[in-house]
């Protein structure tokens, strides 16, 4: 999906890595969920030195449960990511313009469509993870 050579859940995450790096851990992870439990799967399954790469919010009140000792002594960088840490009025622009022009595909990552009026029924899709995206019709 987009380039990832992987995407998979924290169970699958020892199997991949054997298969993938020997054993010896991921350069990148990517944490999407928001979950203290993936940032903690991501940051195991990442080799000393490598790159966590934090893109889910999850909450205000969710602690990583990183130590200082282990932060420090395995030199891994966690790095957070808001949109990419780019301006969004830009770059939503810029995908839309992609998309318009064929470029990408955003459908395929497009779970759900619904109505305005069920707009509880997409809040709802969202805090189950039911749904990846839902794209609310506003017609």
């Amino acid at each position: 999906m987009f380039g990832a050579t992987e995407a998979i859940t924290p169970e699958e995450l020892a199997e991949v890595s054997e298969r993938v790096t020997g054993g010896s851990g991921f350069d990148y992870a990517f944490e999407a969920v928001g979950k203290p439990g993936t940032l903690r799967a991501a940051y195991d399954a990442t080799r000393p030195g490598g790159t966590v790469c934090l893109v889910g919010a999850g909450s205000r009140t969710d602690e990583s449960g990183l130590s200082m000792a282990e932060l420090v002594l395995n030199e891994k960088a966690v790095l957070p990511s808001s949109y990419g840490g780019d301006n969004v009025r830009r770059t939503f622009a810029e995908i839309i313009d992609l998309w318009r022009a064929g470029r990408i595909d955003l459908d395929s990552v497009i779970t759900h469509h619904v109505p305005l009026t069920d707009i509880n029924e997409a809040i709802r899709q969202m805090h189950t993870g039911e749904a990846l995206r839902t794209v609310i019709d506003i017609v």
